[in-house]
């Protein structure tokens, strides 16, 4: 009776539903065998939520599709209901007025009965409005049935006010009772008798059966519109049902996928990171373990340990180590400078002002004590982790590892700090340094890395010394003045 407003569901959702499941164990399978792809696993698991949240949506759409069919339904109901009640009310309402007329005589009650018949109409308009919403239905069948039962009785009715126009002699007869014509028998009638007769058309047992046919009709219109709804209802309520439960168990899925989220991402990330990092502090190997990613960097990370250690043993302390300072010999740096990466390092090429003359003036065992000065107080302001050499009479490198270009006003305050340490002893002669630097070289080659310090050193030199230079492409030794800003002065 009433439109289908639902389509039966495909098996989208459920086959969106059989693959998710096949692809969470296969998953899990994987990462317990072969270690997964980070990639991989967090694409797979987009690719997943995605599909769930097509169902969600899908469903909550199917949610409110059948709301909005329900709250049809039920406004359908309410105005067909209505039209109906409307059409026993004008059938009424012209009854009323017919009598009326026919025992009073006053002829307002003739004016509003075609009022209604002609101007509001409201028995036409119910009709109308259920052919528009219920066409070829049993309610509008039924509502056609009383409204002919009506029109059958404004037979009636008109006769009846005919006869009383007669009795009155009125000669302004509506346009509508111009055509009725009085049997030769009512036209004989007195005055009085057709008033009479008139009444006995409007209120005998025929005309109040006529009556009860329209209510018949109208109550079993109301009856099929009850009936029409409440199978719109059923099914509106059942697609409710079906929707909420797939909702609620896509919910309840798609909150198990996120703990499997957090799972894999603790198991196949964090976990190894954390022990990764806990085993370099304690200088030891990487546990194979976690994402393929993961694995495939702490297995890169024990050979380069491994061939670190094998490095270091073969190395005496005396060896890799000078005598006088306790810092790293030019052995030591030579076998250092491999195992660093040059794009996250920076070179620091030392060299003591006027080393010479501190030899000449104050002896040998003067200048001894000043490098013991100087190394001691490069410890003190670098990390443990980062390299300190003496590569040769005054010359110092220091190689601090995992830096970035950033790094430079840092770099700049050590230096500062270690000048001034050099100048406040009140044992030695105060002196300076000059220092070039080469700061996360783009080169491969750690001799085009010290030669790259080497000539900012030589700026620094050429700028009248205590300072540092970072060094940048273009830079070139020659005797000219450095270019502007490439050397801070140190005073």
């Amino acid at each position: 009776m009433f439109p289908d407003f639902f389509t039966e569901k495909s098996g989208f959702k459920n086959l969106l539903t059989a693959k998710a499941g096949d692809l969470i164990l296969k998953l899990l399978d994987k990462a317990k065998n072969e270690g997964l792809s980070l990639r991989i696993t967090f694409m797979m698991m987009l690719i997943f939520s995605v599909s769930i949240t097509l169902i969600l949506l899908i469903s909550t759409y199917g949610t409110i599709k059948s709301f909005h069919a329900l709250s049809d339904a039920t406004d359908t109901y309410i105005n067909l209901q209505d039209a109906a009640s409307s059409l026993m009310d004008a059938s009424d309402f012209l009854t009323e007025e017919a009598q009326c007329y026919s025992v009073v005589g006053t002829r307002n009650h003739l004016e509003n009965y075609f009022n209604e018949a002609d101007n509001v109409r409201r028995r036409e308009q119910a009709v109308e409005l259920m052919e528009r919403e219920l066409p070829e239905s049993e309610a509008l069948a039924e509502l056609k049935g009383a409204m002919q039962e009506s029109y059958s009785l404004m037979e009636k009715e008109f006769y009846a006010m005919k006869l009383i126009l007669a009795s009155q002699n009125d000669p302004d007869v509506p346009e509508a009772l111009q055509s009725v014509e009085l049997s030769a028998e009512d036209r004989a009638l007195s005055a009085e008798d057709k008033q009479r007769q008139a009444e006995i058309i409007l209120h005998d047992e025929g005309y109040y059966a006529q009556k009860n046919m329209i209510r018949m009709h109208l109550s079993n219109c109301i009856q099929q519109l009850k009936n029409g709804t409440h199978g719109t209802q059923l099914k509106t309520q059942k697609a409710l049902s079906n929707d909420l439960i797939l909702i609620t168990v896509m919910i309840i899925i798609q909150s198990l996928s996120i703990i499997l989220i957090l799972f894999l991402t603790t198991r196949l990330g964090i976990n190894p990171l954390l022990r990764a990092v806990e085993r370099i502090n304690h200088d030891e190997s990487l546990p194979i373990m976690g994402a393929y990613e993961f694995r495939y960097l702490a297995r890169t990370y024990n050979k380069m340990y491994s061939a670190y250690k094998r490095s270091i043993k073969n190395l005496s302390f005396k060896a890799s180590h000078d005598e006088l300072t306790g810092v790293y010999n030019r052995a030591g740096y030579d076998l250092i400078k491999q195992s660093v990466d040059l794009s996250t390092s920076a070179f620091l090429l030392f060299d003591v002002d006027h080393f010479k003359s501190i030899n000449d003036t104050y002896g040998h065992e003067t200048g001894d004590k000043a490098l013991q000065k100087l190394a001691s107080s490069i410890k003190q302001n670098f990390r443990a982790d980062d390299y300190i050499c003496r590569i040769g009479g005054d010359e110092f490198v220091v190689i601090m590892v995992h830096v970035d270009s950033d790094s430079r006003p840092l770099i700049e305050s050590k230096v500062l700090t270690i000048n001034r340490n050099l100048q406040q002893d009140s044992d030695l002669p105060p002196f300076t340094v000059s220092v070039g630097v080469s700061l996360c070289s783009s080169s491969k080659d750690a001799l085009q890395v010290f030669h790259e310090a080497d000539v900012a050193l030589y700026h620094v030199k050429d700028g009248g010394r205590n300072g540092i230079c970072f060094y940048t492409p273009g830079i070139e030794k020659t005797g000219s003045e450095s270019p502007a800003g490439s050397v801070s002065k140190l005073a």
